[in-house]
């Protein structure tokens, strides 16, 4: 049962392996711009901003809307001309008179004209200006002509949004670049880390086995198989701490990338750095959070002209045209044209003191943008000398392992003459150890610092360069 359960927990080990893909930097690089939650969300940002951008193109143009409505009144709209009916009865019944009396005409023509007369005289004299019941279906059409400048304005707001999101996605993007160089190479230093120590623990297990059989010959004394037993043991903890340190690695490693991936690169050194002076400028164009910040002190302008605009007049072309109609009066006219104008007199000063708002968030903004450029200098002077740095820890240590290593043979040849205990050999060789560890990680805090580098001068897509052209570490 035992070797059964041997054998699935090997099993399981290879389908994880298997499961893992082989990925350079570069590739690993890809799939992580691709798979992150974050830069997905920003490329989401960018979007709104650009459909913002669109949507601002239509101020230019003529709104038109469809309209519609019914409308039901207590009573039809009438004119009343009863009076006028009295006024023209009786001015006709005088002239009929009239031309009886003076002979003009007879009194069987005026009876004739007195029976033609009587049914106008005797119906109702009203008329309906609008029955009671009426609707309309039209459509309506408005055109700016002077906004007070509030149109262009509007667009150059919507532009500034955009770039202000597409520098917000680089500076997503940067950061995601050196932390996934503090994964990627950080899980590569971790393994050669974790064999370093695999190796000082069969070294030490050599050298127990030896001590052992010294011991047995009456060579050493067992105070000596002793130290090399606790030695051993130290080593064993240290081996089985760095195989830990390695999958908690390989777990943020996927994490950030998205996936199970392999690393298969190697640490790399690229020391032709250019000048301070570089970076600075590079910083001062590039950096994705100052420009940013340039383009907010952009923004604030644009709302002082807004605020401006405010207080100017408007002008705007209307036309309205009746396309259906029911019962509606034949006096109402089909369609209109005019233009409007809108002048603001007075509404509690609000606009004026909002003007001055927004003019004093420009100036506001004006200093923020002084401090983000000081700040960034200052960063990128920190990651220039940090790196500076790195490269005299690198050459140190380089000399250091160098000096360790000879230092072992020189123990391991006086051990097999008799001249150097077990003890001094086993410290040489932690010696080794140790040397060739502070080498791995002065070469991975210079690549990391790199990255920052490049990070706070608005230059981490340059990074790959630095990997295809740096130096390779080997161990």
């Amino acid at each position: 049962m035992r070797d059964v359960f041997i054998l699935l927990i090997f099993l399981c080990s290879l389908t994880s392996l298997s499961a893992q893909q082989d990925m350079s930097f570069d590739e690993a690089l890809n799939a992580m711009l691709e798979n992150n939650s974050s830069v997905k969300a920003q490329q989401y940002g960018v979007d709104a901003a650009y459909n913002e951008l669109r949507a601002t193109r239509g101020l230019y143009l003529p709104k038109i809307d469809l309209i519609g409505g019914y409308t039901l009144l207590q009573r039809d709209v009438d004119v009343e001309l009863g009076g006028a009916k009295g006024v023209v009865s009786e001015s006709l019944n005088g002239f009929i008179n009239k031309g009886v009396s003076s002979g003009l005409i007879t009194s069987e023509l005026a009876q004739l004209l007195a029976e033609g007369l009587s049914p106008l005289t005797s119906v109702d004299w009203r008329y309906t200006l609008q029955r009671r019941s009426f609707g309309m279906i039209g459509a309506t059409l408005t055109m700016p002509i002077y906004m007070g400048g509030s149109i262009n304005i509007a667009k150059r707001v919507a532009k500034l949004t955009l770039d202000m999101a597409t520098y917000s996605l680089d500076a997503v993007e940067n950061m995601l670049v050196t932390s996934l160089v503090e994964r990627y190479y950080g899980v590569i230093v971790a393994r050669h880390v974790a064999n370093v120590r695999q190796e000082v623990v069969r070294v030490m297990m050599q050298h127990l086995s030896d001590a052992t059989a010294m011991e047995e010959e009456g060579v050493i004394a067992h105070s000596e198989v002793v130290y090399v037993q606790y030695k051993l043991a130290e080593a064993e903890r240290d081996m089985q701490e760095a195989k830990n340190r390695v999958k908690v690695a390989e777990s943020a490693l996927n994490a950030l990338v998205g996936q199970s991936i392999n690393p298969v690169g190697r640490i790399f050194l690229y020391k032709q750095i250019y000048s301070i002076d570089y970076y600075r400028n590079m910083a001062d164009i590039l950096n994705p959070i100052l420009c940013e910040t340039k383009l907010g002190k952009q923004l604030s302008d644009e709302g002082v002209k807004l605020a401006r605009a405010a207080l100017l007049p408007e002008v705007v072309a209307m036309g309205a045209a009746s396309l259906y109609s029911y019962q509606l009066s034949d006096i109402v006219p089909r369609w209109s044209v005019g233009i409007g104008v809108r002048i603001p007199l007075f509404d509690g000063l609000g606009k004026e003191y909002r003007y001055k708002a927004a003019r004093s968030e420009a100036e506001s903004v004006k200093y923020e943008v002084e401090n983000a450029r000081s700040d960034i200098v200052l960063l990128v002077d920190k990651e220039y000398y940090t790196l500076q740095n790195r490269l005299f820890d690198i050459a140190a240590n380089e000399r250091a392992v160098a000096l360790t290593e000879s230092y072992y043979h020189s123990a391991s040849e006086g051990f097999r003459e008799g001249v150097i205990s077990s003890i001094e050999l086993m410290d040489a060789y932690v010696e080794v150890a140790a040397a060739k560890v502070k080498y791995l990680n002065s070469a991975y805090e210079y690549c990391l610092s790199l990255a920052r580098l490049l990070e706070a001068s608005g230059l981490s897509g340059t990074l790959i360069n630095y990997v295809a052209q740096g130096e390779k570490v080997f161990i």
